[in-house]
């Protein structure tokens, strides 16, 4: 991929690594008391390993920059701990492959980041920075979190049903959910292999296309149109109607303003057979993960668990044959129509989350509008779309055909340039 070198320039890439570390770290100390987006910060082995890359020659636009990791991959010199009171204090015998990569481009492992427990759905305490009353989104809250406070410049999270693309949305960064298995998930915690996928958080798209050539799996990557050959297809779900009418109305004026560019927009309406969606990929979700987190939560101390994480695994444990083979005839047809859909369109437009972050802590919110890229297993990659009616960020996301991760980096950086998106997302004090 042909980086933007000035707007890397722009972002720190070409500053010592030293320097920036300084700058983030103080970033960190005036905000992160009331962010709360970091499960695990050593500085002193950042500054260490700071000094080690600055007395290296660089090899890639990633050099000594700063990268947060959500808290279910595997770290060697830094604690694992699954967002779980269980495995507080856990130390992995080695890096995550994702990681191995990483360190290998040059990239400057800051910090583990808050995860909801197991990745599933009780939540932080990490906060929104744009409003602390509000949730940041998870299961990757403090990834999200943290890069949109200005905390880091990128980080890793994962998503199983939305929990990279809807944090990202209520927190107003870019992110890319990549083709499913193009990063490596060995060394991270499966909870729903079916759909579990690695991601990232970042302040400016390019980021994301550096991230995906340090670390992905592949042998070609499929290209897409330029901008003004492109076909977009605007989706139209049974599910709409759990949008906001602030985030439908946002959708609609994305759709306009990219045909006021000279894009082609048509309308890709959802069969109503798919309405079902949603309830096929959290009973197979539930199904997998009861078995995967079993072994995790057989431990001394394991009725400390919550009662939501409890529940979602009797959801599985209970589930019959036949209702598995049922919602697994969905998950099929869903992606069976996104593969049609992708021969009639380049890419898929629709909206990021339902709206703007929900008031309070107690729930991550609704990752409906992200389910359909992770059941067919497509990347995604999410963009800020201003804000809504509390003056909370609004996102939308667009899915492409699998392994056009780089081809959506390239669209993506374009739009934020020509639909006067934001070259940066601005911090919560800049809105």
């Amino acid at each position: 991929m042909d980086i933007d070198q000035a707007v890397l320039h722009e972002l720190d890439a070409c500053a010592p690594a030293t320097a920036a570390v300084e700058r983030y770290l103080d970033r960190i100390g005036k905000r992160d008391s009331e962010i709360r987006a970091w499960a695990f910060l050593d500085p002193e082995l950042i500054r260490a390993r700071a000094r080690e890359l600055d007395a290296e020659p660089g090899h890639s636009p990633l050099h000594g920059i700063p990268i947060g990791v959500k808290d279910i991959i595997d770290t060697a010199d830094q604690p694992t701990g699954y967002g779980s009171l269980l495995w507080e204090g856990h130390r992995p015998g080695r890096d995550a492959e994702v990681i191995r990569r990483l360190r290998r481009a040059g990239a400057l492992i800051f910090g583990k980041t808050t995860t909801t427990e197991f990745a599933t759905y009780h939540p932080t305490s990490t906060r929104n920075p744009h409003h602390l009353g509000h949730t940041p989104g998870g299961s990757s809250s403090g990834s999200a979190a943290a890069v949109a406070d200005g905390q880091v410049p990128i980080a890793l999270g994962t998503q199983t049903a939305g929990s990279v693309l809807r944090p990202g949305s209520y927190c107003g960064v870019f992110t890319l959910k990549p083709t499913y298995g193009r990063w490596s998930f060995d060394g991270v915690l499966p909870v729903a292999l079916t759909f579990d996928t690695l991601g990232a958080f970042a302040r400016h798209p390019v980021w994301l296309g550096a991230v995906d050539d340090a670390v992905a799996d592949r042998s070609a990557d499929e290209s897409l149109p330029v901008t003004k050959e492109l076909t977009i297809g605007v989706l139209r779900p049974p599910w709409a109607d759990r949008a906001t009418p602030a985030a439908a109305k946002r959708l609609e004026e994305f759709a306009d303003g990219l045909r006021a560019h000279g894009v082609g927009v048509v309308d890709v309406v959802v069969p109503p057979e798919l309405a079902d969606l949603d309830a096929a990929h959290t009973l197979i979700m539930a199904a997998e993960a009861a078995a995967s987190l079993a072994q995790r939560i057989d431990r001394p101390g394991a009725d400390r668990i919550s009662d939501e994480l409890a529940r979602f695994l009797t959801l599985g444990e209970l589930a019959t044959p036949s209702e598995i083979q049922c919602a697994r005839t969905v998950l099929r047809a869903a992606r069976r129509f996104v593969t049609d859909a992708h021969r009639r369109v380049d890419v898929l437009l629709t909206l990021a989350a339902t709206g703007e972050a929900l008031e309070g802590l107690t729930s991550t919110g609704d990752p409906v509008f992200n389910k359909l890229a992770s059941v067919a297993g497509t990347p995604a990659i999410g963009l800020p779309a201003g804000t809504g009616e509390r003056g909370l960020p609004l996102g939308i996301q667009l899915i492409g055909p699998p392994h056009t991760d780089h081809a959506l980096v390239r669209i993506a950086t374009c739009l934020t340039d020509r639909l006067d998106l934001s070259r940066r997302c601005p911090l919560p004090e800049e809105l």
